[in-house]
């Protein structure tokens, strides 16, 4: 019995040993919680905050992201100008709206003396798609491109056939 009694009591020392080592560890997790619960808690409220400031300001925003673009395209239009193909292009695409112009005032012009101004020419201007017109000329390149390799190969072909070794 007596080993029973002292097993028991070493049972207690060491229970109340682990308690006192258990007890600031439990102790810390808790407070680390409480911590994580009011960090979560203080980023909510500050993301409610900023939404509620973005939503506020929605309006203001929008108009200067719109007009942040002004100076930038008129940049880009003034340096764009400054390109000789571009201005070609703006010369092809003037000639355009001028024979449409010239139409119209042909036309305009027979109403008013009182001609037939069905016998006028109607000039329709169409779409002029740069971007259609830059792969429609890079084609028109690459053909010849190719058919002066093919040329080319052709000749080395016609040599070797009718050259002596």
């Amino acid at each position: 019995m007596a080993n029973i009694e002292t097993l028991t009591a070493r049972v207690e020392r060491l229970r109340a040993t682990a308690e006192k080592s258990t007890s600031p560890l439990a102790i810390a997790e808790a407070e680390l919680a409480a911590a994580q619960e009011a960090e979560t808690a203080r980023q909510n409220e500050r993301s409610k905050a900023y939404d509620s400031r973005v939503f506020d300001n929605r309006h203001e925003v929008a108009e200067n992201a719109r007009n942040s673009a002004d100076e930038p395209r008129e940049r880009f239009a003034r340096l764009i100008a400054e390109q000789p193909w571009f201005q070609a292009w703006a010369d092809m695409r003037a000639a355009r709206y001028r024979a449409w112009d010239t139409s119209v005032e042909a036309q305009n012009a027979a109403v008013h003396t009182g001609a037939d101004y069905m016998s006028v020419a109607t000039v329709n201007v169409g779409e002029a798609d740069l971007l259609g017109e830059l792969v429609r000329l890079a084609d028109e390149r690459a053909r010849t491109i190719a058919t002066a390799e093919a040329d080319q190969r052709r000749a080395e072909r016609d040599a070797f056939i009718t050259g002596t070794d």
